[in-house]
Order: C-alpha cells, then structure tokens, then sequence
C-alpha cells in the first residue's frame, strides 16, 4: 500500500523512484551518397573509326588504290557514277570507268607541299603515276591537272604504267584534281577502261618504279567495335581533322612510329610538318599536346619507318577534356507545340536590326529556351522542309516525279506520338500541306486555312485554330501550326509597314510579281524598293510574333506552359539580292537556309545556346528523346541532346538539298556548295566570311577535303544513312566502317 501511495499518491513528489535508463537511440541513418551532377568526358573523336576516309602514303608517295572502296575519299563528288570502285581483274584490283572518264582529287600537303620539291636541273620535283588498261580496242586517254593538259597517250589492254611529271606552274598546296579523259566509249553500258593505282611523290622516286614494298594497313577486330590497325613498315596513314580546343592526340600501341602534324599555312609556306613523335610506344601509350592548333584543320600523319618491322595502333584519338551535366530528365509524354514559319531568317527574327521593328514575343521565347544559333533548313523549300522535319529522312528519300511525297512506308512524328496516347492537330496555311503528299499522316484533326474557310490564313488565324481544336481536349497534344505569313507576297497590316513607299515601289499585295520580274532581268531594283520589299517582309514577321505572344498567353492562361514542350521553327529563308537572287527555293546559301530553332522546355532543356551546327533532319528524332519515345528505325536523324549536354561537341556534317541534285554541306565554319555541274564547287569559311562572298576552292585545302570527304561517303550511302549508327560524315562512328568491309 505504501508502495501504491508512494508511486501515485501526494507523497510521490518526495520520494520519487529510481528512473529507468533511456532505450538506446536507433542508429542515425548514413548520410546519403553524394550525387554527381556532372561527368566529365575525354574522347572527342576516334580517329581509326575515321580511316574510311584516311590517305595511305608509302615510301613517301601519296598512293591510291582504286581496288579498294577506300578510294571514293578520293573520287570527285560529280564523278561518283562514272567510276565503280572494289572490281576485280583477275589477281589485280581498280575501278571501272564508264563514259568518257572521271575525276580524282588529289592533296599535295605534309612532306609533299609542293614548295618543298622546287624544280631540281630543268625537271618538276613532283611527278605522278598511273597504272591503267583500256576495256575498247584503240583507246586513247588524256591526262589533265587542275583542268591544265599533261599529256596524250594511247593505251592497250594489259595494265601499264604510266608516268607524269607536274610541273610546279599546275600544282598547288592542298587538293588538286586529276581528270582521265578517255576518247572511246564503250558500247552498249561497257566500261571504257579500267584503273588501278594512281601514285603521287618526288619525281625521282615515282619515276625509279613503284613502291618497293606494298606497304598499307590491316585491320584486326576485338570486342564489340573496337579494332586496331597494323601498320606496315614504310607507311603512313593522314588523317584530316578539326583539332578541339585544348586538344591532345593519344596514341596506344606497340611498335615504333612518328606522328607528324600540320596546317594549310604550313603547306602554303613551304615549311615541314612538326614533329610530335618519334619512337616505340610503351605500354602506357603517349598524349601528345595540340593545344597550339585548337579550332584548326589539321592535317595529322602516323608514319612506320622504312625497313622496320611496322606498327599496331590500338588507340588513336582526339581527345578533350570537359564536363557535362548528368541527364537525369523527365522523360514522360507531355504537350508539344511546334510553330513552323516558312520564309523565317534566323539573322531577322532571332537578330537585332538596327532600325528594324522589335519582336517582343520571340524575344522572350528566346530568352526562356533553348536557342540553336546556327540551324539549318534541310530545303529551300517548304514541303521537302515539312517531310524531312516530320519523317526524319531527307529529301531524296521523298522525291518522285511528282515533286515531294511521302512513302506510307515512312513513320512521321505524329504517327509516333499518336501510338503513344496523343491528340494530334494540324493547322496550315499551306496549300500543300495535305494528305495527298502524306504529310497528315497520324493526325486526329487536319484544318487547312487555304480551302474556302472563309477565315483569314494569317499566323494568327493559324494559331487561333490550333488552340481551339484542342480545347477540352486532355494531354497529351500535339500541334504542328504551319505558319507562311514571311513569304512573298509580303502583305502586312498597314500599322506594321514602317513607313511609305519609295516611288515606284511595288504594291504589297504584287511583291511575288515584280521579285519574280526582278530575278528574270526584266525590272530593275533600285536600293530604296529593295529596303521598301524588305521592310514588307519584316512586317510579316511583326504577324508571327504577335502570333507567337497569343500562344504563350493562352498556354500561360491554362497553366500549361512550363510543363509542355514549345518548338519555333523556320521552315527556309528568303532572299534578298544578296547573291542576286529574291524569294526562295532557288539557292543554297545562307539567306536561304540558316533558319530559328527555339526549344522551350524548362522541364528539360535549361535556357541557352548551341552554337553548333545542326538540321532540322534530327528535330524529330530529338523530340521523341525528350518525351521518352524510342524512334523508329526508318528515321535516319539522330537525338541532338547529346550535343546539347557537350560544352564542344565532336564535329558533324549538316546538309541541305535542292531539286537539281546540288548541295550544301556544313561542317564547322566552312561550308561546301556542289552544284550539279563538273566544276559548280564553292567553299566559304562562313567565321571570316559570313556573306559568302569569297570562294576558297582553289586553296580550301584541309577544309576542303574535310568537307568533301565527308558528304562523299553520306551520298554513297544515300537513302540508307543512318545517324544514330553510323554518325555523320564528319564523325564516323566505328559501326561504319565495319558495316562497309573498310
């Protein structure tokens, strides 16, 4: 009793038991891993995944063996179908020449520059040789460099060598070309003749017979893509290369070597390459600093020594060092909206013009996206833009007789998104952006503003229709809004004219007409009409801006904006006079293909800049990357975030097509026009020359061969080129060269 009221009775205060010891705490949980937010990355590009298009010199001389597909580094891009690679002649190997003959182009540079083989006691320094055979009785073939005579000569039909001196005036530093011109012609589809090697070099050596060893390389495969070369003793391997910023070369392998390296001054000058190496590689391999050339062509050369026992390169690369973020994005479907804008310039509607209007709308867009700065049309024109933007293939893939059509074979972005759940609409201001041309394919609601509506076509009424066919409807959408406002004719609102026209200006309604009597000759444009047409032009763009600001107040008003996807897009350029021309479709240079490309996605894409170049053949494939949709395997685009996450980015090729079979190929700042005639090449370095103004073929040199190289190989596997397998022209990935026996 005395024990209850001492527990629980007034006397408790006094007289209080003895407390219970405190349960032990549980163990405090271990502080959580720290959580990388960024990686870093030192491969930048593989150079043995490049060799498809690397140069094989032995004993000194430059030697192409047209046995091998390899030689097509080496075929002009206009002579493609005149000479068939990889034939066999028995025990020997070379190409067939159909029609009247072929172009090869031929790099004088390195130890072959040709002010380091001035003309010794009368004769050239420099000489060539070609092995050949006719495939008609009697013929005859003339030899031509840079477009200049060599000589005449007839030739049997058994291989024969024959031999030329190159006189110092015809050659030059960096790529040259060598032009057979055969005078019979085979009959009936028949070859005309047949060549095997065409060998390049001192003229003492060319002329003393042909290598002494036979020198070049073979390829061991390992595990999964990776090979290594055996170098044979005697031989060099050139490699043409953008060197990164603060760059190294690292080179693993056994055997002894010498690594040489050099630019377009170098070649011009006379002057040697450098010396980086010279020695066995140890087991540790060696990094060898290119910091110095950060940003330049490079011409890069791994050479065995003669009379050794060879090499084996089992790592040769370019590499840089730097950090990305680690992806750890969303990936879910999500509202998309893509505005499409034909006839939209990034340098008006991205750019600041001094005295031009503002664009309020695209101004604050661009400060909340994701902009690409240097993004290119795939077209000058708008349906072949739409198919490759919605298909992932290129033009060449779409065209028929009939113009632009789409295969119902091909999978466009809304069928994508139309299997994974999404209400697809599309509403355009073209008239061909119709079923007809297979361009609706996977869309829920197609509205065309041309087709006797009765409701204005203008960006707005465009816009205006998209958000009401979705109203009411529940995520996940899809919008494609097919904007034409900025193609001519250039007809504004008055208040966004800019002030009154010039005397004898064109009406704004008639611009099409007198643009179209300007580009024949027929009317001349004096500067005041030109700026009068231009003003027009940017008050139509005032229409899409304000287009633009009635779409983020609606997606903002319903709360939706920063949870979906916004894409603008320019479709293609227009001219204005600045390489002669007006309207579109008529050229590939810059005016005509440099287009806007902002992404607003804050859920996945931070606010900045890519100043890569890239084309609208990887928008798609990009999109579908961002919402979690594996795309199909007919797209052949690749994702860009990779190159969206990489502060530099490897090297890519971008392309761009017209109807008459010319192209332009993007790759750096230097850009190639090929034209569909023999000589119709241009090359610009767009960082010194944005206009376009200087043509840098004759002396393009490494950034020639670069560029040309590079779309040789995506056009001999035109139709079939696949990105995310084999990369671009410009960065072979490993799987190319495996897939084509090289």
């Amino acid at each position: 009793m005395f024990l209850l009221t001492c527990l629980f009775g007034p006397g408790c205060e006094a007289i209080k038991p003895e407390a219970a010891p405190a349960p032990a705490s549980a163990p405090r949980p271990a502080a959580p891993a720290p959580v990388a937010r960024i990686v870093t990355a030192d491969l930048w590009q593989d150079l043995i995944a490049q060799r498809p298009g690397a140069l094989t010199l032995v004993d000194g001389r430059l030697v192409v063996e047209l046995g091998r597909v390899q030689a097509r580094a080496n075929l002009d891009l206009g002579t493609g179908a005149a000479i068939r690679l990889g034939e066999e002649f028995g025990e020997e190997r070379g190409a067939l020449v159909f029609g009247a003959g072929g172009t090869l182009t031929l790099p004088l540079d390195g130890e072959l520059a040709p002010k380091l083989h001035p003309d010794s006691d009368g004769q050239p320094g420099l000489a060539m040789a070609v092995t050949l055979r006719a495939m008609v009785p009697g013929q005859a073939v003339t030899a031509l460099w840079n477009e200049q005579p060599l000589a005449h000569l007839s030739i049997g039909e058994e291989w024969e060598r024959r031999t030329f001196s190159l006189p110092a005036a015809l050659v030059r530093a960096g790529e040259n070309r060598l032009r057979l011109h055969f005078s019979r012609l085979g009959r009936g589809g028949q070859p005309s003749a047949a060549i095997g090697r065409v060998e390049v070099g001192p003229r003492a050596a060319i002329v003393a017979g042909p290598a002494t060893q036979p020198g070049g390389y073979r390829v061991h495969a390992g595990d999964g893509d990776e090979v290594s070369l055996d170098l044979a003793q005697g031989t060099s391997l050139v490699f043409y290369a953008l060197a990164p910023r603060r760059g190294r070369l690292r080179v693993e392998g056994r055997g002894e070597v010498a690594v040489l390296v050099s630019t377009d001054a170098e070649h011009r000058e006379g002057r040697p390459p450098a010396l980086l190496l010279d020695g066995a590689l140890g087991p540790a391999g060696r990094d060898l600093d290119l910091s110095g050339y950060g940003g330049q062509p490079l011409r890069i050369e791994v050479r065995t020594p003669a009379g050794g026992e060879g090499a084996t390169l089992r790592v040769l690369q370019l590499v840089a060092g730097r950090s990305r973020p680690v992806d750890r994005r969303e990936r879910k479907p999500r509202d998309l909206i893509v505005v499409a804008v034909e006839g939209a310039r990034a340098d008006d509607l991205l750019g600041v013009l001094l005295g031009g209007p503002r664009f309020p709308a695209v101004e604050r867009l661009a400060a909340e996206s994701l902009v690409f700065e240097r993004a290119y049309a795939v077209s000058p024109w708008a349906v072949p833009t739409h198919a490759a933007l919605l298909s992932s293939v290129p033009p060449p893939g779409h065209a028929t007789v009939r113009g632009t059509f789409v295969a119902d074979g091909q999978v466009l972005l809304p069928e994508l998104l139309d299997r994974a759940g999404y209400y697809g609409v599309a509403v355009a201001a073209n008239a061909d952006f119709n079923a007809e041309r297979g361009l609706v394919q996977g869309l829920d609601h197609v509205r065309n503003l041309t087709q006797g509506t009765g409701a204005g076509k203008d960006a707005r009424s465009v816009v205006r229709a998209a958000l009401e066919a979705i109203t009411g409807r529940p995520a996940p959408r899809f919008v494609y809004a097919d904007v034409t406002d900025p193609q001519a004719p250039y007809d504004p609102p008055r208040e966004h004219v800019g002030g009154p026209p010039p005397p004898d200006a064109p009406l704004p309604h008639l611009t099409h007409l007198w643009l179209g009597r300007v580009r024949a000759g027929r009317v001349v444009a004096e500067p005041a009409q030109r700026d009068y047409v231009r003003r027009l032009y940017r008050g139509e763009l005032q229409v899409v801006d304000a287009a633009l600001a009635d779409l983020l107040a609606a997606l903002e008003e319903q709360g939706g904006l920063d949870e979906a996807a916004l894409v603008l897009v320019g479709l293609h350029g227009e001219e204005f006079f600045e390489h002669g021309g007006a309207l579109h479709g008529f050229s590939l240079h810059e005016e005509s293909l440099r287009v806007p490309l902002v992404i607003r996605a804050p859920a996945l894409l931070a606010p900045g800049r890519v100043t890569a170049p890239v084309d609208l053949l990887d928008l798609a494939p990009t999109l579908a990357d961002l919402l979690g949709l594996p795309f199909p395997p007919q797209w052949q685009g690749d994702s860009l975030v990779p190159l969206i996450d990489d502060p530099q980015p490897p090297p890519r090729l971008v392309t761009a097509y017209l109807g008459d079979g010319a192209r332009a190929a993007v790759l750096g700042d230097y850009k190639l026009i090929v034209g569909s005639g023999r000589d119709a090449q241009r090359l610009y370095d767009l960082a010194a020359d944005p206009g376009e103004t200087r043509d840098l073929e004759d002396d393009g040199g490494i950034a020639l061969r670069l560029t040309r190289t590079a779309l040789a190989w995506e056009m001999a596997a035109e139709g079939r080129w696949k990105r995310s397998r084999w990369g671009t022209g410009a960065d072979l990935q490993p799987a190319f060269a495996l897939d084509h026996g090289m």
